[in-house]
């Protein structure tokens, strides 16, 4: 193994050298091509195969998503110096197995990751932070609630602490929008879904109300999941979650907002509370409201269209692969997007580890209407969301409803 003879670190520019740096995607390139490249360690289990050899199961993560690796090679000495959190460079091949994407490594060996690198190992939002913000502040503008906009002003800040924290945080540990940005490009897909959905069904509906639960539903994943390679769960996140986070956020808000009377912010905090929508998805209640049964519906649906949208992405047109979070195969047609084209090829098998069962509500039709157009600006294209990354073995104490099926919230 190289470096297993040294105690000296290098950095991720010196372990890839003249290979190309930053390296490219695992899985835009072919079964059999090499990789040298750095990762940041998900997780690290040894296991033994059906024939009693030993060998390392990893998950990594980069810049690029999450992908798995096998070490099949005697490398005791150096896979005991590798850590869970920590920063690895590898030498490995692309492979295929079981129609999972995976890395047959090589060598490997821990590296130094300084300040000037961690944004390699940050998967970002493919949307324009520029067009997010303006975005977000003609939303929070639109509300006429003073008591809710004034909320929103000192909650969604861009020069508060939550306000930065919520413009760079995952909006998932893995599955959808996980990546820096993610919360933010999920939030504001929601918010402009119910603002629709409150002109649809108006004058029922209080659009005011609807749009700042949108906004706020999920501020606690900010606390709930960390900032860093790999999104891990923070404690306060494995022990309270972020439904419970964020109540406790906004009531702390509340209390310098005395134009928010306490009748109009319950019925926000039922919102808030409610939008996993069941008690098995661990909702601490269900919904009560006509708001907070379009913020639930609204909210599964856009965790699904992204899931769905990065795995067509995946292929160029034709059939994806079998996939198990959706239980069937996808069809990317001639008008499911932007360079698509009319060949009905299979597309490249890919499958993601779950635990449990489908458990978000019914599942989709078979058959889909291509989708309407977005304003420019509004999202992105197919081409521009990345491929939905092999998603790590859930953590049985993260209290988070998509991760105990198979659609990650």
């Amino acid at each position: 193994m190289r470096g297993s003879d040294t105690a000296r670190l290098v950095g991720p520019r010196e372990w890839v050298g003249t290979e190309g740096f930053p390296w490219p995607a695992a899985e835009a390139l072919e079964n059999g091509a090499g990789i040298v490249a750095c990762y940041c360690v998900v997780s690290v289990n040894k296991d033994i195969t059906k024939q009693g050899k030993p060998y390392y199961k990893l998950q990594l993560s980069d810049r690029h998503g999450a992908i798995e690796a096998r070490v099949w090679e005697p490398v005791a000495e150096v896979m005991e110096r590798i850590r869970q959190g920590e920063f690895v460079g590898v030498r490995a091949s692309i492979e295929t197995f079981n129609g999972t994407r995976q890395l047959k490594v090589s060598e490997i060996h821990p590296v130094e990751v300084g300040p000037e690198d961690l944004e390699l190992f940050l998967a970002r939002s493919p949307r324009d932070p520029a067009v997010m913000e303006t975005e977000l502040g003609e939303l929070v503008s639109s509300v006429g609630d003073e008591g809710l906009r004034s909320l929103l002003g000192r909650l969604l800040d861009p020069a508060s602490e939550i306000g930065r924290r919520f413009r760079r945080a995952p909006a998932a540990k893995h599955n959808h929008h996980a990546y820096v940005g993610g919360l933010l490009e999920h939030t504001l897909s929601i918010t402009r879904a119910v603002s629709l959905m409150a002109e649809h069904y108006r004058p029922a509906v209080d659009r005011d109300l609807l749009v700042a639960g949108a906004l706020l539903h999920d501020l606690g994943k900010i606390r709930e999941i960390g900032t860093q390679a790999g999104f891990p769960y923070t404690d306060e996140g494995k022990l309270l979650g972020h439904i419970l986070l964020g109540l406790q956020m906004v009531a702390d808000a509340a209390r310098d907002v005395p134009e928010l009377g306490e009748a109009r912010l319950l019925l926000l905090q039922h919102l808030i509370a409610s939008h996993q929508g069941r008690y098995e998805w661990q909702s601490p209640r269900e919904p009560r409201i006509l708001e907070a049964i379009i913020l639930h519906y609204c909210d599964d649906l856009d965790a699904k269209m992204n899931q769905a949208m990065s795995l067509l992405a995946s292929v160029e047109a034709g059939w994806t692969g079998h996939d198990r979070a959706f239980g069937r195969e996808l069809l990317r047609h001639h008008g499911t997007g932007p360079g698509a084209g009319a060949d009905n090829g299979a597309g490249r098998r890919r499958k993601v580890r779950f635990a449990g069962k489908l458990a978000h509500g019914p599942e989709a039709r078979g058959e889909v209407e291509p989708p309407p157009a977005l304003p420019e600006g509004a999202g992105p294209p197919l081409e521009a969301l990345p491929p939905r990354p092999v998603a790590p073995a859930p953590d049985v104490l993260a209290p988070d409803p998509h991760s105990l099926d198979l659609f990650e919230e």
